[in-house]
This record gives C-alpha cells, structure tokens and sequence, in this order.
C-alpha cells in the first residue's frame, strides 16, 4: 500500500544526489552568493515536498481511475465511446501535466514567437491522437513494430521539410509530456484495455511509446505551416530578475491559477465518467478527489520551486560549464544522465509495470540500470554536441535507425518496453535539471536563432537511449531464446 511516508523517502533518495551535483558546481565553481544558494536550497526543499504530494495523489486518486476507465471502454461495442473518452482523458491528462507547463514555459522564455498555449495545446492534440493510434493496436493486434516504423519514418521526413528552430523543440516536446502525471494514467489506461479485452497485460507496453510520436509531429507540422522565423523578433532576451522572496511568489501566484484551470477539467472528467459510466459511490468519487487536490497542491509547490530556483540557477550553471572544457561537460552530462533517470519516478512505474507483468522474467532494476546508463551516455553526446556545433539531426537520424534496426530484430516482449522506456527516461527532474543546464550551454556558445537552434533536442537524446539498449537486450534475449527453447533463457 502507497503511504506519503514511503513516497517521501523515495523522492529523497532520489533527488538529493541530482541537487548535491548543481549545488556543488553553485558554490565551488561558479560561487553564487550566499542569499542565492539559499534560495536554491529553499527551492529544493520545495521540490521534494511538492513531488512527494504529487506522486501521493497520483497513486491514490489517479491510477485506479485509469484502469477502471480503460477496463471499461472494450465493454462498450460503440466505437464512437472510445474515441471521445481515449481522446478526451488523453489531451485533459496532457495539458494537466508539470512536464509541459515547465517545457512551454522554457520554450517561449526564449523563442516568444511560440506562445505557453501553443506548445501545450500542440502536444495535448498530438498526443491524443496518437493514444487513439495505440488503442485501437490494442483493441485490432496490430503490429507495434510496423507502427513505430511508419511513425518515426513520417517524423524524420518532416524534420527535414520543418525550419531548424523548430526541430529540436518538436523532438523535445515527445519526452516532456511522459512526465509523473500522464504515464500512469496512459499505462493505467492500456493495461485496462488489456483487462477488458482478457489479453495479455504485456499487449499494453508500447502505448506511451506510441504517444511520443504525436507531439514531435505535431510540432514539426507546426513549423512547416510557420516556416522560417526573423531572429530579431522570436527570440527575446530574458529578463532580469532577483532570486528573492518576491520573484517566488510572483511565481507561486502563476503557478496556482496554471495548476486550477489544467486539473479543474480533468477532475470534473473523472468525475462525470465514475457518476455516469462506472457506477462509483460518492465515496469513492471523493477519494479520486482528495488524490488530485493531493496531487494538485504538490504540482503548485513543485512548480514553485521549478521555476524561482532550479530553471534559472541551473541555466548559469550551464554557461559556466561550457568555459571548463569538454571533459568536464561529459563527465558531468554522464553522471547527471544516469542519475536523473534513477530519479525519474514515471521509470520506476514502467519498471514495477514491466516487472508484474512479465511475471519477474524481466526485473525492474535490470531495465532501469541499462536505461541509466544509456541515457547517461546520451546526455554525454548532446552536451559534446553544442560544444563541437554538431547538427542535431547527424545524432538523431543514425540513432533512430538503429533502435528501429534492433526493434525489427528484438524479441516481441522487449519493443513495447523499449519504446516506453524511450518516452519515461524524462520527468520533472529531468525538466528541470538537464534541459535548462543544456539551454545555459547553447546561450553561451551561441546567440540569437542559432541559441533557440542549439539549445534543444537534449531532452530527445536522453529518449533514444532505451529506445537504442532495451531493444538491444530484446535481440540478445531472443538469441538466447532461440539457443534453448526448451530451458530457461
């Protein structure tokens, strides 16, 4: 049984050694002043007690709705139900997420030709539409693999056609919207499918993967219908601000209106779909509510937190980086990589998921080790990336043919795993470590356009790494099978 007791402990052991590494580099190397390396101590307080609330609800008043309305939709014959509840639930969820809302405000910081509105709302549709294409795998068998192709075959084609602003905040924006709030309900929602329909829970990995792909489509629709942007007038310069009390609760007075109008509709949702569909008592329509008002007051202080201590301070950390050297900037993209992904609580849902389903065949600590390492490595590549001004694309092309190359080779059991893994390698920390320290990088090695051109697309990279080792293992897995299909593998 999920306690906050045990949720904090969680949260603690895996954040404190991500905030230990900005800290030091804070102090010792770009040594901040003492009110500011209080502040960000002050702000990583809130993160942890803001995503310990979170976490809470989400179990609590989240993760059963999810199921219980995915369990629910093979019951009913109309397919028009399914579409407006899969499509309905997917894009509330989306908007709902911290990931976006800390994603769009990063972007329009310093690209304000696309609006806070525009970058969520684009990732809310792709994803919704894309949960819709996962579903109906579900509910028809259709091949996952022959999906991912078609898919990632599309999102290449576009990368080339969209303008190059554009193309790592469209990759970017796949791995943001897999954050703490909607992989559970997605993962919830599949496997409910599965239930329903009495398949194997292991039919329903490949879902969040498959949601990836709708918002770097979308984006990168976006940018096509855009086309190419004056520099003197979408990129802005950020303003100057103090780290003090005030900027904290300037930011606590937006955050608690953003967080009201994204989770009033997803609750009233949940709420209609118990009363009307499910049949649930009120009691059990107030437990899914005391969960999101959980939910809901730790999105509000980790947000607050996000956004006054971590996105700013971690950005001049970056600038400060990128005067050490190389060596330095891989050993600590390396080390922050692996450790990030150990923090991300959504990896640790995939990996209790993948474990319970396949029956300990496949043990949560084995996935998340060779997850952590590969994004390690990645995160190593795109911090070397900006240095030397490599294009974005000369990573990311090679690197999707090949996950795609081992995908088609890889036992059937592993490619939704792999997938998924790709699309819950980035969460809050994450977002809120990684992406501004990159950002800080590509300001001061680069300015006006070409800081917006080089300073995304981390958050894909650290994507590709599951996508590229999971699905490795899924061909030496099969190998194995294949050498004795009469013992154990």
């Amino acid at each position: 049984m999920v306690t906050m007791k045990g949720t904090f402990k969680e949260v603690v052991m895996s954040t404190v050694p991500v905030v230990l590494i900005v800290y030091f580099v804070q102090a010792f190397i770009l040594k901040s002043p003492s009110s500011e390396q209080m502040m960000f101590l002050l702000c990583t307080i809130l993160l942890i007690v803001g995503l310990t609330f979170f976490l809470y609800g989400v179990e609590t008043g989240v993760n059963r709705v999810g199921e219980s309305i995915g369990s629910e939709i093979p019951k009913r014959r109309s397919k028009l139900f399914m579409v407006g509840v899969i499509f309905a639930i997917s894009f509330l969820a989306t908007v709902a997420e911290p990931n976006v809302a800390v994603f769009a405000g990063q972007v329009n910081a310093v690209f304000d030709a696309l609006s806070v509105d525009t970058v969520v709302y684009g990732i809310a549709a792709g994803v919704a539409v894309f949960l819709l294409i996962a579903a109906v795998r579900i509910v028809y068998s259709l091949s996952l693999k022959l999906l991912m192709t078609v898919g990632y075959a599309a999102v290449l084609a576009l990368a080339f056609l969209t303008p190059k602003y554009m193309v790592g905040i469209a990759f970017d924006s796949g791995g943001v919207m897999t954050g703490a709030l909607i992989i559970p309900v997605l993962l919830a929602l599949s496997l409910g499918i599965c239930i329903g329909r009495g398949t194997s829970k292991m039919e329903g990995f490949g879902t969040v993967g498959l949601a990836f792909i709708g918002p770097v489509m979308a984006l990168l629709i976006l940018g096509v219908v855009m086309g190419d942007a004056d520099p003197a007038s979408v990129v802005s310069e950020e303003a100057p601000y103090d780290l003090d009390f005030d900027f904290l609760l300037k930011n606590l007075k937006d955050v608690v209106v953003d967080v009201l109008m994204a989770l009033i509709p997803l609750a009233a949702f949940f709420m209609l779909f118990q009363r009307m569909f499910l049949r649930y008592t009120w009691r059990a329509v107030k437990q899914m509510l005391v969960g999101l008002a959980s939910a809901g007051f730790g999105m509000i202080v980790m947000l607050t937190g996000i956004y006054t201590g971590f996105m700013p301070i971690v950005s001049g950390v970056g600038e400060a980086l990128m005067e050490m050297g190389p060596l330095a900037m891989a050993v600590l993209g390396f080390a922050l990589g692996a450790m990030v992904v150990l923090a991300e609580p959504a990896a640790k849902v995939l990996g209790n998921q993948v474990e319970d389903a396949s029956r300990g065949a496949i043990k949560k600590w084995t996935i998340l080790g060779v997850i952590a390492v590969g994004v390690g490595a990645f995160v190593m590549i795109g911090m070397l990336r900006v240095y030397y001004e490599i294009d974005l694309l000369l990573i990311v092309v090679p690197s999707l043919l090949l996950a795609l190359t081992f995908m088609w080779l890889s036992d059937g059991d592993f490619v939704g795993i792999a997938f998924d893994g790709g699309a819950v390698a980035t969460g809050p920390v994450s977002v809120a470590v990684v992406m501004p320290l990159y950002v800080g990088l590509a300001a001061a090695k680069y300015s006006g356009i070409d800081a917006v051109v080089n300073g995304f697309g981390i958050i894909f990279l650290m994507s590709l790494a599951p996508m590229i080792f999971v699905n490795l293992m899924g061909v030496l897995y099969r190998k194995r099978k294949e050498a004795m299909p009469d013992g154990p593998v």
